[in-house]
């Protein structure tokens, strides 16, 4: 997954395989809802590339 950061509160997450494709799209569809309010990602702790194998959030309502 390819991820842009084109302003200082803006991302772009850029899938590079299916699977990232389906995961991407399922994120999407459990945090922007039609019917309800849309949700949030909130980081949990930290992230340090050379320690952590990823970057934990929590989802949030608004």
């Amino acid at each position: 997954m390819k991820i842009l950061t084109e302003s200082e509160t803006r991302i772009k997450m850029v899938p590079e395989s299916e699977q990232e494709k389906e995961g991407l799209d399922a994120l999407w569809k459990l945090i922007i809802r039609c019917d309800t309010d849309s949700k949030v990602l909130c980081p949990i702790g930290s992230y340090i590339p050379s320690k952590d194998d990823g970057a934990s959030f929590y989802i949030q309502d608004q």
